[in-house]
């Protein structure tokens, strides 16, 4: 197979974008400037009477017509409304975000004195056509292959809202690329590495945060962890920078600027430049001419150590990130040998001060490639790598990539069913079977999880698959199956033993996005307590199984029983199933145990004799097992 245009590799990024491509003459990528020469375009859509503005002339305008120029839009591509994260940072736009159909946010902007609305993967697809004609541009052909990058710590809602932004641009996605992958694949091949080697690839950007442990084997690629923050980058830095400026505004000239929209935007965008110098310089002057109502100007000194204490808690954040990363990949910091360096943010010193001193010297890192293009030339390589693995003509790299958080069901007691533990290479497919516990039961809900707490409760509900059953006694068998692909999007199928099937349908919950690494601390923290509170929901689960199992004997084998016993039976199995609809396990106390307990022991010391008799002792009986004594 050939193609006479290559493919493309875009970074999509929070604040900039970039795009790509490898040349087939000096086997080095070819990124591509824009209409103003730059190699980067800011993520910035602006919005006017005749026409939309792209980039650079699009965040020019935002002093101007601020309600009408949109950014930031990665930043809630793929969440529901009502995502934490998302209310926590709605007041930082100058755009309006509402809720829409479905709990999705939609972001207004004004047009011929009209409210238009838009999708936030309509706002990227805006932008990923922006880079597609760029390069046609440059090229002089008609592009129709990209591979996309995203952070590694997007979820499946926001890797498929980006490939079908994508696809409204008119892309064929080859594949999602995690961000810190493409950077190592960048180096990989911009150095020609051929020995083995651990590499730390710290990917700050403007608006998220990655750490990934790659290991580099000749062309395998295999990723060992990854960590991170989709919620932490630069602008997070600079919008605490902008809250100090507000409080020496305050200080010095006893006006708050937060009660004045137009010197607010003019603060906040200030605060991004006062960043920058600050890493070139330990001080710079703040000058703000006509900014407060009389008109009067401001002038005062912000230093780095200022811009250091206010941002303490994201430099701690991020280097527990990175340790959170090496526990995971189980390496110490000794064992690797490169950090690479990526994302405009990393130029900020105390970083590399931080990750200096934690990693024994600046010996190991690295920015051997830009950090603002690393991305894109890494995504750059994947689509080549993918076009010669088409030809069959060139040997290619070989990546392994992992899931970022563990995947599972629910099952009877609330609790997590684990399915693919995190950091599982992908692609993957992993197999388990599940049994109805109800008679005649008409349907079962698959409900999908990811999170690494035991009760569901404590976890993140991405999905639900429903399949149709027959009606059988409790206990029939369903195969469910959970399939992540390589660009970390996951399918899940359902099968009965009647070959009935069923895909995952996603039922949009509300929904709030927890950090991974946050995940697994918090589940570690919690690991005594989730334990105590998943030993008495075993027991409530067993206390249930025993009334669904003697009810179900009742019924299926009701010949076998005298109708005396029948009714004793009956009795004590209706008292003690209204008991466990009443009483539903709150916090695992030892009094919750106990009342369980005794239940059971209650239930047992009426039922087990006349079970015993009969030849039915049903009480360690599992559920499987129980549906073949029934169905003989």
């Amino acid at each position: 197979m050939s193609h006479e245009c290559p493919a493309l590799g875009i970074d999509l990024g929070t604040t900039s974008c970039c795009v790509g491509y490898l040349s087939p003459n000096n086997h080095d990528v070819d990124i591509i400037e824009n209409q103003q020469g730059d190699r980067t375009t800011p993520s910035y859509v602006a919005f006017t009477e005749d026409d939309e503005v792209i980039g650079k002339l699009a965040k020019d305008r935002v002093y101007r017509n601020h309600k009408n120029v949109v950014y930031d839009s990665k930043r809630f591509i793929g969440r529901r409304f009502d995502d934490e994260y998302l209310q926590q940072h709605l007041k930082k736009w100058s755009f309006s975000v509402v809720s829409g159909r479905d709990n999705t946010p939609l972001i207004q902007i004004f047009k011929d004195e009209e409210i238009v609305t838009y999708k936030p993967q309509e706002i990227s697809a805006k932008l990923l056509m922006y880079m597609k004609k760029i390069a046609e541009k440059r090229l002089s052909k008609t592009v129709t292959d990209a591979v996309i990058t995203v952070p590694a710590y997007f979820n499946y809602h926001q890797r498929i809202a980006t490939a079908e932004a994508g696809k409204l641009a008119g892309l064929n996605v080859l594949k999602i690329i995690n961000e810190p992958t493409a950077a190592a694949l960048a180096y990989v091949h911009k150095n020609d590495i051929t020995d083995c080697k651990n590499i730390l690839v710290f990917d700050l950007g403007g608006g998220t945060f990655d750490v990934s442990i790659v290991k580099v084997c000749n062309k395998d690629i295999e990723v060992k962890a990854i960590s991170g923050n989709t919620f932490l980058g630069g602008r997070d830095f600079d919008s605490n920078l902008a809250n100090l400026i507000i409080k020496k505004i305050k200080e010095k000239y006893d006006r708050d600027v937060r009660d004045l929209p137009s010197s607010l935007r003019r603060v906040n965008a200030r605060s991004e430049k006062v960043k920058s110098e600050l890493s070139f310089e330990t001080k710079t002057n703040l000058d703000l001419h006509n900014i407060l109502l009389d008109g009067e100007d401001i002038n005062f000194e912000i230093t780095r150590k200022d811009f250091e204490m206010v941002n303490d808690r994201l430099f701690t954040l991020c280097l527990q990130t990175v340790q959170n990363c090496l526990n995971d990949a189980k390496i110490s910091k000794n064992d690797v040998e490169k950090v690479l360096l990526i994302g405009g943010s990393t130029r900020i010193p105390k970083i590399r001060q931080m990750l200096s001193d934690f990693f024994g010297g600046d010996s190991k890192l690295t920015q051997a490639i830009n950090p603002d293009e690393a991305v894109a030339y890494g995504a750059a390589v994947q689509a080549a790598m993918i076009r010669r693995g088409e030809d069959k003509k060139q040997e290619v790299y070989k990546i392994t990539e992992v899931t970022p958080l563990s995947l599972g069901t629910d099952t009877i007691g609330d609790r997590m069913s684990f399915i693919i533990v995190r950091n599982t290479p992908i692609p993957v497919t992993k197999t388990k079977n599940y049994m109805t516990i109800s008679d005649k039961q008409k349907e079962m809900d698959i409900n999908v999880y990811e999170g690494e707490r035991t009760l569901i409760k404590y976890n993140t509900k991405i999905g639900t698959c429903t399949i149709a059953l027959p009606p059988k006694p409790p206990g029939y068998s369903v195969e469910v199956t959970f399939h992540v692909d390589e660009s970390g999007i996951l399918r899940v199928g359902a099968m009965t033993d009647a070959g009935v099937y069923s895909n995952l349908v996603m039922k949009y919950e509300k929904y709030t996005e927890q950090k991974a690494d946050d995940a697994l601390r918090v589940a570690l923290e919690n690991k005594e307590k989730d334990e105590k509170e998943t030993e008495v929901i075993s027991q409530w689960v067993k206390l249930k199984e025993y009334c669904i199992k003697t009810k179900s004997l009742c019924t299926y084998k009701s010949e076998l029983f005298s109708d005396e016993d029948k009714l004793v039976m009956s009795n004590i199995t209706n008292l003690i199933s209204e008991w466990i609809t009443n009483n539903k396990v709150e916090n695992g106390s030892e009094q919750e145990k106990s009342a369980i307990l005794d239940k059971k022991n209650e239930m047992e010391r009426i039922c087990e004799p006349i079970l015993t008799k009969y030849g039915y002792p049903i009480s360690e009986m599992c559920i499987s097992d129980f549906y073949k004594l029934i169905t003989q």
